[in-house]
């Protein structure tokens, strides 16, 4: 996997800012990777959209997503680049969230073969996203970074200037915020 790193990342901003299309396609196309590998993590906790197909989908409603974003508002440097991408993520997964718990009272057709999507795990993955949301801006970074981007403690640190060990703090405190929020947080 080709790595996005923090100075490429801050390269291929400064060149986007400067009116460099082709930076833009850069970052797409690395931030893709990282993406398509959360997105297929993230949605194994919902046995009806296991697919790969609809891993793709929702990694291409992602990527649209991100990509307007980014035409419409430039983000300064790699911590509002990785902030503005969590909130397209988190945009998808609550959409994506609402749809699969409206199809039943739809009356769509299910696939025996697959497993019925448990409405109860789909609505505290909404609530665990809407929540994320709530959280203070220094809790939701740390959160989002970790557990949207997988970004490791030590990237966070530098993205964020403090300490490892301040990493890890407001990562337990987020934890037990989002816990106090949500009840059970869902597994992964």
């Amino acid at each position: 996997m080709d790595e996005l790193d923090t100075s490429t990342l801050h390269e291929l901003l400064a060149r986007f800012q400067a009116g460099d299309n082709t930076a833009l396609d850069a970052v797409i196309g690395r931030t893709r990777q990282r993406l398509e590998h959360f997105a297929r993590r993230l949605l194994a906790t919902f046995p009806g959209v296991r697919a790969k197909e609809e891993t793709d989908d929702v990694l291409q409603s992602a990527l649209i997503r991100l990509t307007r974003a980014l035409r419409q508002e430039t983000p300064k440097s790699v911590h509002d680049f990785f902030g503005l991408a969590g909130v397209q993520i988190r945009r998808e997964l609550l959409d994506l969230a609402r749809s699969h718990a409206r199809r039943p009272a739809e009356g769509l057709i299910h696939d025996p073969a697959e497993p019925a999507e448990d409405s109860a795990e789909l609505d505290r993955w909404t609530r665990l996203h809407e929540a994320v949301e709530r959280l203070p801006a220094e809790l939701r970074d740390v959160f989002s970074y970790t557990f949207y981007h997988g970004s490791t403690q030590a990237q966070i640190a530098e993205l964020l200037g403090v300490s490892d060990r301040q990493v890890r703090r407001l990562w337990v405190e987020a934890c037990r915020r989002l816990k106090a929020a949500v009840g059970d947080l869902p597994a992964d």
